[in-house]
């Protein structure tokens, strides 16, 4: 499908839009005056293509017009957003351009089309990619802040079943930036009370989900974890899939690894790098001999260990 946005962002009726709305955003009230809905309602009912560029360009603004004019952002706009409307894949695939996700009473509003957009064929792969990492963030802002999103954890994982292994992939990486961004000292508690649970929660179990696209993000999660890295390795390791051949780049963000990850739990580490390498041909692997040397120097019984020696035996020459 067109990203209409982009479209209406480069026509007259967007730019319109566009000016208004920035109009409106510089002035402290905190309602819209009736002259600005006025207007508003004049570009939203234009007829033909002019009306649906500019709602379009419209609803990328629904939080910002839901928080200053509920009233007239429930009766006029949020009916779009429903299946029930021929305007609705353009208006949600105009939504993820929105700055944020919006308050909770607006989340409930659309909630039921926002999740039955996850078992729809007419939605692009990259609006479902962004939409699964808002599924993460919601429920990461209620353990952390108890913002009372309506969305449970239920929800959340049976929306991801329904979009398959392709939005996988963004779901883990807002869980790796969530982590990253805790500071040390609060790795733990950030791991154990919220991006453990909510990982727990919504990742599926569905073997057939499990690809190798997901590795290097669950792997970016588990080195973001800091102290809380033996015990986040007992949940994602049975979730990581070998890499694919030729790429590698999982396996050198562990060798280049921050030193306290590989002595806090030298034994996890092995299975890490042994989940990501598998089954890899004999000298193919590049930066995993640096990884076993690091293993090696800090635990010198694991090279001892069959596990390690298989491994090495896919080290690459080269690094």
């Amino acid at each position: 499908m067109r990203d209409l946005f982009n479209d209406a962002i480069n026509a007259p009726p967007g730019r319109l839009v566009e000016v208004l709305i920035s109009k409106i955003t510089k002035g402290d009230a905190k309602e819209l005056p009736d002259d600005a809905l006025a207007r508003l309602d004049r570009l939203f009912d234009a007829p033909g293509k002019s009306g649906l560029l500019a709602r379009v360009r419209i609803a990328a603004d629904l939080p910002f017009l839901f928080d200053r004019a509920p009233t007239w952002t429930t009766s006029r706009l949020i009916a779009l957003f429903d299946w029930s409307s021929p305007d609705a894949a353009a208006m949600w695939s105009a939504r993820k351009y929105s700055n944020y996700i919006g308050s909770p009473e607006l989340f409930g509003r659309v909630k039921k089309p926002f999740l039955q957009m996850f078992g729809r064929t007419d939605i692009a792969a990259e609006d479902l990619r962004i939409f699964a990492q808002w599924l993460a963030g919601i429920l990461i802002a209620n353990r952390a802040n108890n913002t009372g999103y309506p969305l449970t954890a239920t929800d959340a994982r049976s929306a991801l079943r329904r979009a398959g292994a392709s939005a996988l992939p963004s779901v883990g990486h807002h869980l790796a930036i969530e982590m990253e961004r805790a500071p040390e000292v609060q790795k733990l508690v950030h791991w154990q009370e919220v991006v453990g649970p909510v990982f727990q929660e919504i990742w599926p179990l569905d073997v057939e989900l499990q690809t190798s696209a997901t590795t290097f993000k669950l792997v970016q999660i588990l080195l973001a974890t800091g102290k809380a890295f033996p015990e986040a390795c007992e949940i994602i390791i049975p979730f990581i899939r070998p890499e694919n051949a030729g790429t590698e780049v999982t396996m050198f963000s562990i060798a280049q690894a921050p030193d306290g990850l590989y002595e806090a739990a030298p034994s996890k580490m092995l299975d890490v790098i042994s989940a990501v390498v598998g089954e890899a041909p004999p000298g193919s692997v590049y930066a995993l001999g640096r990884g076993l040397s690091r293993l090696r120097a800090i635990d010198p019984k694991l090279a001892a260990s069959r596990q390690f020696q298989k491994l090495l035996t896919s080290a690459s020459q080269h690094g």
